[in-house]
């Protein structure tokens, strides 16, 4: 038997060990699992667009718009509305006002169901990358109980790297999260009969994405 025959049948039995071992051993991969909402938890919505974040909560808010309300027959709806939005709440971002349902108005005239509309406070501007850490979106989550709220980002293309890094924060923390991409345009509207959590994914986001 000549060395090149040796060299073959070293190499050969080196390629047939190797592959016996791969196939023995084992590998241990982690998978993040995205945490469970909690029961009967509230959902914070927080708008991630134009690379900042902003936390839209509207819960107490609304709960402040709506605390004096009270619909008399034969009141003036109108003034009713002007009553209501006389201060309008706000948060850090955003301002609440009360408005009539007009389509169900329409549909019938007897039935006086409210829609919230939340528009944007003229210059204040949510948190970038560098200001998570110490800005309005650690402040509101500093507020809150993961037990008892969790997050939706609704993010568009712009923003991917903030609401990574905004996530990572609030998973950091214990929340829950849950994200979709970002269609929106305020001033923006939801029902008030629908709850105070704020506006429905369904209404300003397309299929949320888990």
């Amino acid at each position: 038997m000549d060395i090149l025959s040796c060299l073959v049948g070293v190499m050969l039995f080196l390629v047939i060990y190797t592959v016996l071992e791969l196939g023995s051993a084992s590998y241990e991969v982690s998978v993040p699992t995205p945490r469970d909402r909690p029961v009967d938890s509230r959902r914070v919505l927080v708008i991630t667009n134009d690379g900042t974040v902003r936390g839209l909560d509207s819960t107490q808010p609304v709960s402040d718009l709506v605390a004096g309300l009270r619909t008399v027959a034969g009141v003036d709806l109108d003034q009713i509305l002007r009553d209501a939005n006389q201060s309008p709440p706000t948060d850090q971002h955003f301002q609440y006002l009360l408005d009539i349902d007009r389509d169900a108005a329409v549909a019938d005239p007897n039935v006086r169901e409210f829609d919230v509309e939340v528009r944007e406070i003229p210059g204040e501007v949510g948190d970038s990358i560098h200001q998570l850490d110490a800005g309005s979106f650690d402040e509101l989550l500093s507020t809150l109980d993961p037990r008892f709220a969790w997050i939706e980002f609704a993010v568009d293309v712009e923003s991917l790297e903030v609401f990574r890094r905004a996530r990572d924060i609030a998973e950091g923390r214990g929340f829950a999260t849950r994200w979709g991409p970002l269609d929106i345009e305020f001033p923006v509207r939801f029902d008030l009969g629908s709850g105070s959590d704020g506006p429905s994914p369904r209404g300003i986001l397309s299929k949320p994405q888990r």
